[in-house]
């Protein structure tokens, strides 16, 4: 049973990227069998990121779940976003738009440069490899990345983030679980302002989401550069392309703002096997 259910998924996933992804099945099954096959991605260093968001530049992390929706599919993990051809289109001018000089900086995961036999041997090349094949397909391999594992790691939010946020107003959107899991961390701060969403297909909220943080930051009447905006809420995240132009700065943290506030450690999330 279990082998006739493997079956009728790669049928229907091969006829879903024959009509629908034809480059992507091609290079899928030709890159497949290449087991020294890697990307050339290159990363900021540790110190550039760290400068570049003192600087005030936007942060963007793309990983599975953005992929998923590029190539026509749902988010995984229950599906925390449905899939749209909107959301598609702008993901995909958020990537094709990418360059160094963009006002906004993209995250990937450091796995778009690993070997097939490398993420094959540490159990990650089902959840790595529609990011790998299509950073070949459609980024720009000119422009530097950053870690979008970067706040996933032991330290990060502290290395990157603790003592910038210190300087800044600080604006979080994020769940009504998380604001409350944070308003009642010993890290947390009286001043800090709230945006609360849903917990899934956040994306078609984004409008209201953005509208939210304008308001809130308006009504301050500060300068926008006086504010932070971290985000935890899911696939809104593509109201950072759109709000980087008009010179707000806004943070994709994801799950390591909720786990630093929570002191949790997901760090065992980048290596465990699927």
């Amino acid at each position: 049973m279990e082998d006739m259910e493997k079956l009728i998924r790669s049928y229907n996933a091969i006829k879903r990227y024959l009509f629908k992804d034809t480059k992507y099945l091609f290079l899928y099954i030709y890159r497949y069998f290449q087991n020294n096959y890697h990307n050339n991605c290159k990363f900021y260093t540790d110190e550039e990121f760290t400068n570049l968001i003192k600087a005030g530049k936007p942060i963007l992390r793309l990983g599975d779940g953005e992929m998923s929706l590029i190539h026509f599919l749902p988010t995984p993990d229950n599906s925390p976003q449905v899939y749209s051809d909107s959301i598609r289109n702008d993901f995909l001018k958020i990537i094709k738009n990418y360059t160094n000089d963009s006002k906004y900086i993209l995250g990937v995961t450091p796995h778009v440069n690993y070997t097939n036999t490398q993420l094959k041997n540490m159990g990650r090349w089902e959840v790595c490899r529609q990011m790998k094949i299509t950073y070949e397909l459609i980024f720009n391999k000119g422009a530097k990345y950053f870690d979008s594992f970067a706040f996933y790691r032991d330290g990060g939010f502290e290395k990157f983030l603790s003592q910038y946020i210190k300087t800044k107003r600080v604006i979080i959107v994020t769940n009504e679980e998380n604001k409350k899991n944070i308003m009642d961390s010993d890290l947390s701060d009286d001043t800090y302002l709230y945006i609360t969403c849903k917990d899934k297909n956040t994306y078609e909220d984004r409008l209201k989401i953005q509208n939210e943080i304008i308001n809130l930051i308006d009504k301050s009447g500060l300068p926008k550069n006086n504010f932070v905006v971290l985000m935890s809420a899911g696939l809104s995240k593509t109201i950072i392309y759109d709000m980087s132009d008009q010179g707000y700065q806004l943070l994709d943290i994801g799950r390591g703002l909720e786990n630093y506030y929570s002191k949790i450690s997901i760090e065992h999330l980048l290596t465990d096997q699927h």
